[in-house]
């Protein structure tokens, strides 16, 4: 038996932020609410990180209305609003955290996205992605079953900047088998839940779910979705068995090129994966970025499908959101290179002549690359609104998805990224 802490919801109709340390951080113990559709939270996310001087200057501006209008032609409806619940548990001593995304009122039973952060990220990571899925009619389950994953960034090993042990020992396969038999205790506590009508336990359709997640978490989800293991074993949950999976960042810690038939010959399911060039591995793990696309060249041909997104870095794609000092940081550059440019800072003073004295040699701050961040927007609500498509077609068998999919994307998408396998190109 788990001993439940906390329990606690509330719902808003206005977006609220985390409450957090920092996006993906330990969260306070609170229930937090947020609103907006499939496209919403990320437009919102959107202004506040083009914001500069008081407001978006005018090129800001109209690209939040070129992001507007993309994401309005794509396949996402508006979702509804979106409630995020925190609960913490504790199993032999140590707290857990899970966080529980949904719209409406959850009276009706309703299918499960289950996803796993990354590698220092805990259940309150990947709020755009879950938002997206969330708004679209789906119950996201979050949670990092082991709690060193979570706290990796604080550890002796990266304190001591040894970054790629870090990386070897939270990704070997001894530590994925520990935290998937973590996973399985907490899934079963959640379905004993379930069966005896608690909330938010009661609205999840476990029959219906797909596993998703970002990095490490994703390392996790291919697992689950078939992927043999050095020694040539197969694993599985004995909770839960998922229908399709959808791996964000998939890593991919060496060349497959002689192997990789083996390992991704028996994918039971459909797989979804979500990378792109600009997928580059923090740790140095993935030494190239197109080692990443590896399991889908390997799969099946009729359970692959990939979304490679062109202008996405790795950190948009973990899907967290801005935090609040970081928008505060990037107004103080923008304010501070506005100013210099009006002071002649960059050689334009009086006379053409940069200003003597102090300031002479005072460093201008970096401004953001805004052209750069916008296209990645474009790209991130590409990816939110391929993910729901994919979700629509693997758990409601939508024949509107599926032919979405199959063409009208693509064109969409445009050069902001290109899906391949399934029904698609």
């Amino acid at each position: 038996m788990i001993d439940r802490l906390i329990d606690t919801s509330a719902a808003s109709p206005a977006a609220a932020s985390l409450a957090a340390s920092g996006a993906g951080g330990r969260p306070r113990a609170a229930a937090r609410a947020l609103a907006g559709g499939v496209a919403g939270g990320l437009l919102l996310a959107t202004a506040l990180l083009l914001s500069a001087c008081g407001g978006p200057p005018k090129a800001r501006a109209e690209e939040q209305e070129q992001q507007r209008d993309f994401a309005s032609r794509g396949y996402a409806p508006q979702g509804d609003a979106v409630a995020v619940q925190s609960l913490t548990w504790r199993l032999r001593g140590d707290e857990v955290r899970l966080s529980v995304a949904m719209a409406g009122s959850g009276a009706t039973p309703r299918p499960v996205v289950l996803y796993l952060p990354g590698l220092g990220e805990s259940e309150t990571a990947g709020l755009r992605w879950r938002r997206a899925w969330a708004g679209a009619g789906y119950a996201v389950l979050s949670l990092q079953p082991l709690d060193e994953d979570a706290t990796a960034w604080s550890s002796d090993l990266a304190r001591a900047a040894e970054f790629t042990e870090l990386g070897r020992r939270h990704y070997a396969e001894a530590e994925m088998r520990k935290r998937l038999a973590r996973l399985d205790e907490l899934l079963a506590e959640a379905q004993r839940l379930g069966r005896q009508g608690e909330a938010p336990w009661r609205s999840l359709d476990w029959s219906r779910t797909v596993v998703a997640g970002f990095e490490l978490g994703a390392q996790s989800a291919m697992a689950l979705a078939g992927e043999r293991q050095a020694d040539g074993t197969l694993l599985a949950l004995k909770t839960v068995r998922p229908l399709a999976a959808i791996v964000i960042s998939p890593q991919v810690i060496a060349d497959l090129k002689t192997d990789r038939a083996e390992r991704y010959r028996d994918i039971a399911m459909p797989v979804l994966s979500i990378t792109g060039p600009g997928d580059a591995d923090l740790l140095g793990q993935v030494r190239d970025t197109r080692w990443r696309e590896a399991p889908f060249q390997a799969m099946p041909p009729d359970r692959r499908w990939l979304l490679s997104v062109a202008e996405v870095s790795h950190t948009a794609l973990a899907g967290n959101e801005p935090r609040p000092e970081e928008e505060h940081k990037a107004n103080q550059r923008g304010r501070a290179a506005d100013s210099d440019q009006g002071q002649g800072r960059r050689g334009g003073g009086r006379g053409g002549r940069a200003q003597e004295g102090a300031t002479r040699m005072a460093p201008v701050p970096a401004v953001p690359d805004y052209r750069r961040l916008h296209e990645q927007q474009l790209g991130v609500i590409a990816a939110q609104q391929v993910s729901v498509a994919f979700l629509d077609v693997q758990l409601k068998q939508s024949p509107q998805a599926r032919a979405w999919l199959a063409g009208p994307a693509q064109a969409w998408m445009g050069r902001v990224g290109t899906v391949m396998g399934g029904t698609g190109r």
